[in-house]
């Protein structure tokens, strides 16, 4: 039996497998949460799945999309995996501009459950350290599934995008304070060394007030509930919440 994080893993996986022989390596990269999950260990599962996209045109990515998310094959190598359907979305609501583009998806489980996922390609920029590698052979292995070749971030710049994430919320987000620990060991110590020199006074500042803003309870419920059983059982705890804040912290102020 697979959880509800790992179906909607699945998913990621196989819609991804199938965009990678649609497009160009270098017009898009992986980022976020799947990311992380997939090249640089988190045992964190995300429910949706952003990418950066740049040289195809709006309509091109709605179609290769909507084709991805109606093709029987892609339906059919889901099937094992206890997900009887994938419900797209209603292209004429989603949100489809030059910036954002946005599909929400909903996979039909066999035990009835409707899981919800979204996938969103953004236009703002896409970083040139991206580059191509094979998805976490461990990840694949744990669900029987062939090696996969995906373009994405480097810890480096993942590091980066997820310190302006926790800056340009709205919300303050537990989730990027795990995100940025995960990272911190995958970065050179040079660059790790470079990063507060990078943001003003007034912004780290910022950062400072948002670590202590964000407490234990906000962190179980954003990250302890996207683990593992395993993985919950060492990580929700408080004072190993106050172990990651001090060391996400520490490369921030």
């Amino acid at each position: 039996m697979y959880s509800p994080l790992q179906q909607r893993e699945l998913f990621h996986l196989a819609f991804l497998r199938f965009f990678a022989r649609r497009v160009r390596p270098d017009s898009y990269a992986l980022k976020g949460g799947v990311n992380l999950r997939f090249f640089y260990q988190s045992p964190r599962y995300s429910e949706d799945m952003d990418l950066d996209i740049r040289q195809i045109p709006l309509h091109q990515i709605k179609k290769i999309v909507m084709d991805i998310l109606n093709s029987k094959t892609l339906s059919t190598i889901l099937k094992p995996f206890q997900i009887e359907s994938i419900r797209p979305p209603d292209i004429q609501k989603a949100k489809q501009t030059e910036t954002v583009q946005r599909f929400k998806v909903h996979l039909i489980t066999n035990a009835g459950e409707d899981l919800f996922t979204k996938i969103e390609f953004s236009r703002r920029s896409l970083h040139q350290g991206a580059g191509q590698d094979a998805v976490d052979h461990s990840i694949l292995f744990s669900y029987k599934q062939p090696p996969l070749i995906v373009s994405h971030y480097p810890a480096s710049v993942a590091v980066m995008q997820k310190i302006e994430a926790l800056l340009g919320r709205p919300d303050i987000q537990a989730r990027d304070i795990f995100d940025i620990f995960i990272l911190q060991p995958q970065v050179e110590a040079k660059k790790l060394e470079a990063i507060p020199q990078t943001f003003s006074k007034e912004k780290r500042e910022a950062v400072r007030c948002r670590l202590n803003a964000i407490d234990y309870k906000m962190f179980r419920n954003a990250v302890c509930a996207y683990l593992s059983e395993q993985d919950r059982a060492y990580y929700d705890h408080p004072k190993i919440w106050e172990t990651i804040l001090r060391k996400a912290g520490a490369i921030l102020v």
